[in-house]
């Protein structure tokens, strides 16, 4: 089980590595994520059946990679022609004055699309995966992470994701994402095999939290920054909150 991994009650999770400090999904912010309890990342399928770290749809957000096709459209060669540091530099001068040494500086400038195997290389923590894509290679995903199956805990918003995966291996950690409150919530989780649970901290009042909580569902919530609110969400009986820096 996922969650024997740890000996603390409470956990914070390292929001796309410890993304305040370092370009989000990169070796760098995962390699500084050092006081994170746990690491969230997230996959994409390539045109060429890669498996690349990054959040959105496109890469122009978090690199120089100007263009508007879709991870999906692009080669691994493609992706890996880019920068995926600069941007994080030039968008937040004051971070890179007051946080970061000239090293870090100069690793961040270096930075490329990290794959999902370039990652796992040097990850020691327990890592929470999102499958962000619609198409995903899971039989590709379960091999590359074999040996690691207790350390990895897979969460989708798409959950066909986690049925397909526990079809292939019912052993595998999952977690439904949410960002909407359903009705009969415990059957449908039911219905996924699991017991863990990934939602937005808009639905994530009391009396859902009490709900969930009282039906020995294990709760996870993003992403949060503010100590006083994680420690709130702590005592309501929340397992683990993903936050931007850790």
């Amino acid at each position: 089980m996922f969650w024997n991994n740890f000996k603390k009650k409470h956990l914070i999770a390292g929001h796309r590595g410890n993304r305040f400090f370092y370009p989000e999904n990169t070796l760098i912010a995962f390699k500084n994520s050092q006081h994170c309890d746990f690491i969230e990342l997230d996959i994409q399928l390539t045109k060429d059946g890669e498996i690349v770290i990054i959040h959105d749809a496109t890469p122009k957000r978090t690199s120089d990679f100007n263009t508007d096709k879709t991870i999906s459209e692009l080669t691994l060669k493609e992706l890996k022609e880019h920068n995926f540091g600069k941007w994080f530099l030039d968008k937040d001068p004051y971070k890179t004055k007051k946080f970061l040494t000239l090293k870090d500086i100069e690793v961040i400038k270096k930075q490329t699309i990290p794959t999902l195997k370039e990652a796992l290389k040097i990850i020691k923590k327990p890592i929470n995966i999102e499958i962000k894509s619609k198409e995903m290679d899971l039989d590709k995903v379960l091999f590359l992470i074999k040996g690691k199956e207790e350390k990895i805990l897979f969460s989708s918003f798409h959950h066909y994701h986690i049925n397909n995966l526990k079809k292939l291996n019912p052993k595998i950690n999952t977690a439904l994402l949410d960002e909407i409150k359903r009705e009969n919530i415990i059957e449908y989780l039911k219905e996924f095999n699991t017991n863990n649970y990934n939602i937005s901290k808009i639905i994530a009042d009391k009396h859902y939290l009490k709900f969930l909580i009282k039906n020995k569902i294990n709760i996870s919530i993003y992403t949060v920054n503010k100590k006083e609110k994680i420690r709130n969400l702590f005592k309501k009986g929340v397992k683990a909150v993903f936050r931007d820096y850790c």
